[in-house]
């Protein structure tokens, strides 16, 4: 005899998380993030790696590019010590 298997959809909480009314789709029904968390996900990736890219190409400036900007060394090095996730 074969057991009946029980629809259950799981969602978790946080900012990926998928409402379950109805039917959920194919590519939510498994992994609980659908394509607008997989996108959020992807472009804060390219913001954590545009932000890194940023703060090196900073660090790399001379005095006199950063007098140009109005920055002074001791703010670049305040703002190229924070971890790349931080904005």
């Amino acid at each position: 005899m074969e057991v009946p298997m029980r629809r259950t959809e799981v969602t978790r909480p946080g900012p990926f998380a998928t409402v379950a009314t109805g039917v959920a789709h194919a590519d939510t029904r498994v992994t609980g993030v659908g394509k607008r968390g997989v996108t959020a996900l992807f472009d804060w990736l390219l913001s954590m790696a545009e932000r890194r890219r940023q703060r090196r190409a900073l660090s790399g400036l001379d005095e006199h590019l950063l007098k140009d900007i109005g920055l002074n060394r001791s703010e670049v090095e305040q703002e190229i010590t924070k971890p790349f996730w931080r904005g």
